[in-house]
């Protein structure tokens, strides 16, 4: 069991291993906060918050959340911070510490996947890349906009994948924090493969439909961010704005 003490940025989305994480800081909280990551190793928790707020107020964090490194930063505009951090281990918190400081810090256990040990685990992984290779042309389709080739290099290792998959899906972030807290990268694989086939079920539905990517973009307020692919607003309000 490794333990170690972290500072913790409670946010509204799902931290992964490997991922990065750009960030702007602006809070006085969180300027300290990164004050004493640059004085250590550049390390700090980001946890899921499962009740409260980001930014003002106190959050309550999930107990499962992921280390972050800090890569860069550079003060920007007026004395916000912007960071690159990247993912590195899932821990789990073992204590929330009482201190002086206006931010969050917890005693915590670093978590690694179990071994990935299943015969059948190559199948599964297969099936995975193919399946979200169908959701992110469906992505395309939908959107207009082409994903860079890089975004279809997939690794070869099981826990590497699974978390690449579990980044890039869009999807809830309490389903996100599931896939984060599952043991295992089979577990995982395994559940991002129903995910997958579901999230790609409904996209062809309204391709089925709707037929036509202009037409879904009026009626159902699709809207799309470039860089990730990230779909929202699929649900029609009942004034047909769409959006949230």
């Amino acid at each position: 069991m490794t333990l170690r003490t972290l500072p913790l940025f409670p946010l509204n989305t799902v931290l992964f291993p490997r991922m990065p994480l750009p960030l702007v800081i602006f809070e006085d909280r969180y300027k300290a906060m990164f004050a004493k990551c640059l004085a250590g190793d550049h390390r700090f928790g980001v946890v899921l918050i499962a009740s409260g707020a980001e930014v003002g107020g106190p959050a309550i964090p999930y107990p499962v959340g992921t280390v972050a490194h800090i890569s860069s930063w550079e003060i920007v505009g007026d004395d916000r911070i912007k960071v690159m951090a990247s993912g590195e281990s899932r821990f789990r918190l073992v204590e929330m510490l009482e201190s002086d400081a206006p931010y969050l810090s917890a005693v915590v256990e670093i978590w690694d996947d179990e071994a990935p040990e299943s015969p059948e685990l190559s199948h599964v992984m297969r099936d995975l890349v193919d399946n979200f290779v169908d959701y992110l042309t469906l992505v395309m389709l939908l959107s207009g906009y082409s994903l860079p080739v890089g975004f279809f290099d997939f690794p070869s290792e099981p826990t590497a994948l699974s978390f690449q998959v579990a980044n890039s899906l869009q999807i809830d972030v309490v389903e996100k924090q599931r896939l984060l807290e599952e043991p295992s990268a089979r577990e995982r694989l395994s559940r991002e493969l129903l995910l997958v086939r579901r999230e790609r079920d409904f996209l062809q539905r309204l391709v089925s439909l709707h037929g036509v990517a202009g037409d879904l973009d009026m009626r159902w307020g699709l809207r799309m961010d470039s860089r990730v692919g990230n779909i929202v607003g699929l649900i029609p309000r009942k004034d047909g704005s769409g959006g949230q």
